[in-house]
């Protein structure tokens, strides 16, 4: 029964499905974010800092167009602990999800030598002795004002060098959240003309 206080041609169904679509809509229109990672554009090895603590690495940038760098770690002699590590600041073209493999080679005794990832400082170790490798992507969140990087850490500097190989992981596809909020307003809409037959 119609409530006297609605027109006539009042459909709740309807103006259900017009606020629905216009939330929708305007849902679609906020920024979402499924990145490529890879060493080219955002993450080109320009955009990368190169930093040794105590230790004399460096980073092998030939082939990052084809999605690998190799980042090999300090081997100077001095008996004592050192980093190499190459890091980016994390901006809005960065933000996203990042996914890599990885694979590592030393001639150090394990646990001498490490390479990792770093996010905003912290050091996640990710391999500890030859041969190591991923059996499936590391795949981490970075936000805007993050720091994130690739680390190999020796102990001794000495029995060469930690080498830390990155691949960037081949993307397939995937529905961006936006495409997705518009399919569901089709077919919400497509559903409410359904209902008025």
């Amino acid at each position: 029964m119609r409530d006297k206080s609605q027109p006539a041609n009042y459909h709740p169904v309807l103006s259900l499905g017009l606020a629905t679509s216009i939330t929708l809509g305007i849902l679609s229109t906020l920024p979402n974010k499924a990145i490529a990672f890879s060493f080219t554009g955002p993450f080109a090895p320009s955009n990368w800092t190169l930093t040794n603590t105590n230790a004399d690495g460096s980073v092998d940038t030939t082939n990052a167009a084809t999605g690998t760098i190799v980042l090999t770690g300090g081997n100077n002699g001095s008996n004592s602990a050192g980093t190499t590590d190459w890091t980016i600041p994390i901006n809005a073209s960065r933000a996203g999800n990042i996914s890599f493999n990885w694979s590592y080679f030393t001639l150090d005794t394990p646990g001498f030598d490490s390479a990792g990832y770093l996010l905003n400082g912290i050091y996640t170790p990710l391999a500890t002795q030859d041969g190591d490798f991923s059996a499936a992507p590391v795949s981490l969140n970075v936000n805007i004002g993050d720091v994130f990087g690739f680390r190999t850490a020796t102990d001794t500097n000495s029995d060469g060098p930690p080498v830390f190989t990155v691949f960037a992981v081949p993307t397939v596809p995937v529905p961006e959240p936006s495409s997705i909020v518009g399919l569901l307003a089709v077919v919400g809409l497509g559903a409410i003309s359904l209902r008025k037959q």
